[in-house]
């Protein structure tokens, strides 16, 4: 294998991390209120995935690639207007499936803009990433947040609708569970959950990267 193969062999497995032992939302602690708040459906946590996807991806990658090269004052503007700029495709695709779908999520998608990725760890981290690395942190990163995005709001759809996807399942229901009070417990017995099978498999704890521990 090539060396270059092995590089991008290495940074694949380095992100890849971010599904689970190294999760956004559940280890790293991002983003944990736009979801406690705004993710109470299937339908809520499919719309935040995509944005999600379409705000990290381009930024970081964008981050890698120009961003270092711009002078310090404008890199946040600069990815902040990115961000932002994103919303609009994201809002186009899931208008595909459902066109409602952002009538209920509210402010949350905007906050995703403005969140601690594409603001602050876009300048400290991605910027000394390679684009490689960097767009394969931003799909992963993405993966994980949708994976607890849609485990969320299936949970908080079932017990507080009876419904899934808006189909409606079951009788009973407990509508308090859509309260931000209990998506920050359902969030937190997740990542309990997390902790507890790294702990099983001895995984070692995950540290948040520093702005002079990141790569070139």
């Amino acid at each position: 294998m090539s060396e270059k193969a092995k590089n991008l062999s290495a940074e694949i497995k380095d992100s890849l991390g971010y599904l689970f032992f190294k999760n956004p939302v559940l280890v790293a602690g991002l983003v944990i209120g736009q979801l406690a708040a705004g993710c109470t459906t299937m339908q809520n946590g499919a719309a935040l995935s995509v944005t999600y996807f379409f705000i990290v991806v381009p930024v970081l990658v964008f981050a890698a690639a120009v961003g270092k090269n711009l002078p310090a004052w404008a890199r946040v503007i600069a990815y902040m207007i990115l961000s932002s700029l994103m919303l609009l495709p994201s809002y186009y695709i899931c208008g595909g499936f459902s066109a409602t779908i952002f009538d209920s999520v509210g402010i949350y998608p905007a906050l995703l803009a403005v969140s601690t990725v594409p603001v602050v760890y876009s300048e400290k981290v991605a910027e000394r990433f390679s684009l490689s690395k960097a767009f394969f942190n931003g799909i992963f990163l993405a993966l994980g947040f949708a994976l607890t995005a849609m485990i969320l709001g299936t949970a908080r759809e079932f017990f507080g609708n009876g419904s899934l996807w808006g189909y409606k399942l079951a009788e009973a229901s407990f509508p308090a569970v859509k309260l931000p009070f209990w998506g920050f417990i359902l969030l937190g017995f997740m990542a309990a959950g997390v902790n507890g099978v790294r702990e099983i498999m001895k995984k070692p704890e995950y540290e948040i990267p520093k702005e002079e521990e990141a790569e070139e």
